[in-house]
């Protein structure tokens, strides 16, 4: 009788101690990694973050709702929306969000307004969104289908400079500014919990202040931009202006090399060709970082997700068994 309750004991600790470390672990899924170039494998710029019971959205681009269904994670349940810049890549897919929360699962939908912080002018990003659906909106308050709350959509200016922005159940997010050529103010975000930290770039250059942010951090995730070397060599200007607003292959290893995260992986993958020059290679990308860099990194895809427990850092790619799983 003795050596079973010694037994239940143990058992009992041993879930309390798994169940405090889920508490303070963090989950990143990369919803989309791509850019304004229509891609079926490569939806718009979107990021999610799971950490303390908060579900942040970093970024809105085309298809984000649907990736989000397909992660699971009802958009009812979205606590806050972070918007990098007003790039169209960004916040293309903050009307579905905002139309068809409400609506998912039917009769128990979001019941609070949308909150989103951005630059300043994503107030009248909000507001075209409600002028937008304002005939959808009278239609379905008629029929019951929403509440009023809903109709409405509550942002938050970034202060010009940046800082701490978002603060609930231990979950920290600060805003830094970073440089992303005439797309002025751009934003990087850093998401703190439990003795974790997570960085997202944004679409940047070399930063000083990402340096600043991202230094040791667990999981830095940041945009990159290659053009193959033949286009480098007979197309310079159209590979040195894309450079000059996102990171190159070469920059992005200066940049790992500066931080040294603890994991890394490369999102909003611009990959630039030309009619008679193919896009290039994720070998080729992986190639030129890897020649400058020898820590950790992936070539991040759609639905790419990654734990972060105080056992490190685990990448978990989007497997054909999860695709089979999607809900209908």
């Amino acid at each position: 009788m003795r050596s079973l309750r010694v037994l239940l004991l143990s058992a009992l600790a041993f879930l309390t101690f798994v169940s405090v470390a889920r508490a303070e672990d963090m989950r990143v899924t990369l919803l989309g990694t791509g850019t304004p170039i229509l891609n079926i494998n490569r939806f718009g710029m979107s990021t999610l973050v799971e950490a303390g019971g908060q579900k942040l959205l970093f970024d809105a681009g085309r298809g984000a709702a649907m990736r989000l269904h397909q992660t699971k994670v009802p958009l009812r349940e979205i606590t806050a929306i972070f918007i990098t810049h007003m790039h169209s890549d960004h916040i293309a897919g903050i009307p579905d969000i905002y139309a068809t929360a409400p609506l998912i699962p039917p009769g128990a939908g979001r019941r609070v307004p949308l909150e989103i912080w951005g630059p300043q002018g994503i107030a009248d990003v909000a507001r075209g969104v409600e002028l937008m659906f304002s005939a959808n909106n009278h239609i379905r308050l008629t029929e019951k289908e929403l509440v009023p709350e809903v109709t409405k959509i509550a942002t938050h200016d970034v202060p010009s400079a940046g800082g701490p922005v978002f603060e609930k159940e231990g979950v920290i997010v600060t805003a830094f500014l970073v440089d992303h050529g005439h797309a002025k103010p751009a934003y990087g975000y850093r998401i703190d919990y439990g003795g974790h930290a997570v960085v997202l770039s944004g679409d940047t250059i070399y930063t000083p202040n990402l340096i600043k942010q991202a230094k040791g951090v667990d999981l830095l995730v940041h945009c990159v931009a290659i053009g193959s070397r033949r286009l480098e060599e007979v197309a310079p200007e159209l590979a040195q202006r894309r450079y000059s607003h996102l990171a190159s292959p070469e920059m992005a290893g200066r940049i790992l090399n500066e931080v040294r995260p603890k994991q890394a992986v490369f999102s909003h993958i611009s990959l630039m060709s030309r009619a008679d020059i193919p896009r290039p290679s994720n070998d080729e990308l992986k190639s030129r970082i890897g020649a400058l860099y020898g820590g950790p990194f992936v070539i991040g895809e759609d639905l790419m997700s990654f734990l972060i427990t105080r056992n490190g850092v685990t990448a978990e790619p989007y497997s054909a068994t999860r695709r089979q799983q999607e809900p209908e």
